[in-house]
């Protein structure tokens, strides 16, 4: 995300719904209440009217009560149900009208006070520039409008004394330059300690992005994609420390080093990376894990899950593996495909289990297994019944 500002203070598309999503109801929030406040003391000038300008104080109260007021009501409504852009642009054409209503008043009056009124207009800019703190670009549009209406209400108000136009075009031009310069002030402060502020936590977010991503490789092996060595121990001491059952498949792919001997370590990383995203795709859920142990080794845990259950999936991996189909042409057996051996062991629920214990018993197992012929599982003596050993 780039974060940039231009010379009107806007932000790029991304910063700007960034801000707005971040600020946004906040600034709703403050405009209504600004809105509600400008226009009560908007309408006080009423009472004046008719010592100012009696002559079309009716016209005043009109134009101030039955149509600033109304407008200035459905303002508040509006710019909560909107865009922030269209929220921006309801205030601008909001403050041009109030702004054009005494600047129209102060042209209409004859009254010898009427001139007085003028100040009302200086009044508004004030408002809109610096309490309102509209966005800079809407400001400047508002200011320059504001003036050429001011300046052509000065330069044609019939009888306006040629001295008192000139100071009042004055009053006028240094009122709309001194708003306007603090709302740019105020709101380059806002736009600048946002972006350091953005600028700050996306370089956090990078951060932290960066540690996940370490975090996943620290987590994975290389190899073969599966959860490495530190994973399976940190699940493996959750799992076994609960009160439920827990299996343990050790796994160890048969006659592995007279494979890579007769095809090359190269054939022998893919044969591991075939098995392993065979196991991946068994062991997919919340409550078993497949990790590769070590070498041509792999480890499945299961949680909740008793000996029937681990038995069946030890044998219905044996058949998986064979049935890869991967070439093994160095094997002393006789076979001409890659296997697998597995040994199972059980936590007992109510037990708590020791990792080192529970693997140990598994090992034991799978040794069981490859003493009676490989490419077969067997499963440690007292988990849940099942036979000590058994081909697949």
């Amino acid at each position: 995300m780039a974060v940039q500002l231009d010379w009107l203070l806007r932000f790029d598309p991304g910063v700007e719904a960034r801000h707005e999503a971040e600020h946004g109801r906040d600034r709703v929030a403050g405009l209504r209440r600004l809105v509600l406040f400008g226009m009560i003391i908007y309408n006080s000038y009423n009472l004046s009217s008719f010592a100012v300008t009696p002559d079309i104080a009716g016209l005043s109260v009109v134009a101030r009560l039955l149509v600033i007021t109304p407008m200035s009501i459905a303002a508040a409504w509006l710019i909560a149900r909107v865009g922030p852009a269209a929220r921006e642009n309801i205030l601008l054409f909001g403050m041009i009208a109030a702004e054009a209503t005494p600047i129209l008043l102060f042209w209409l009056t004859r009254a010898p006070l009427g001139d007085y009124t003028f100040g009302e207009a200086i009044l508004v800019i004030i408002f809109g520039n610096v309490l309102l703190a509209m966005r800079f670009r809407h400001a400047l549009a508002f200011t320059l409008v504001s003036c050429l209406v001011a300046a052509v209400a000065v330069s044609t108000k019939p009888g306006l004394d040629p001295a008192l136009r000139d100071v009042l075009a004055m009053q006028f031009a240094t009122a709309c330059g001194f708003s306007l310069y603090a709302n740019y002030r105020m709101e380059r402060l806002r736009c600048r300690d946002y972006l350091r502020t953005l600028t700050a936590q996306l370089a956090s977010e990078a951060a932290e992005a960066e540690r996940r991503i370490y975090q996943g490789l620290s987590g994975t092996d290389a190899l073969t994609g599966l959860p490495n060595r530190r994973v399976l121990d940190e699940t493996a001491d959750l799992w076994f420390g609960e009160a439920g059952t827990a299996a343990v498949l050790m796994i160890d792919i048969d006659h592995f080093k007279p494979l890579n001997d007769t095809l090359g370590h190269p054939e022998g990383d893919a044969c591991l990376r075939r098995v392993a995203a065979l196991f991946a795709t068994v062991a997919s859920g919340p409550d078993i894990l497949a990790a590769r142990f070590g070498g041509e080794e792999f480890v499945v845990i299961m949680r909740d899950a008793g000996g029937a259950e681990a038995a069946r999936l030890a044998a219905a991996l044996v058949r998986a593996v064979e049935a890869l189909g991967i070439v093994h042409p160095g094997r002393p057996d006789g076979l001409d495909v890659v296997t697998i051996s597995v040994g199972v062991a059980l936590k007992p629920a109510g037990a708590a289990g020791l990792r080192s214990a529970l693997f140990a018993e598994a090992d034991q197992a799978l040794y069981e297994a490859k003493r009676r012929g490989r490419n077969r599982y067997a499963v440690a003596p007292g988990a849940d019944g099942a036979t000590a050993a058994t081909s697949a």
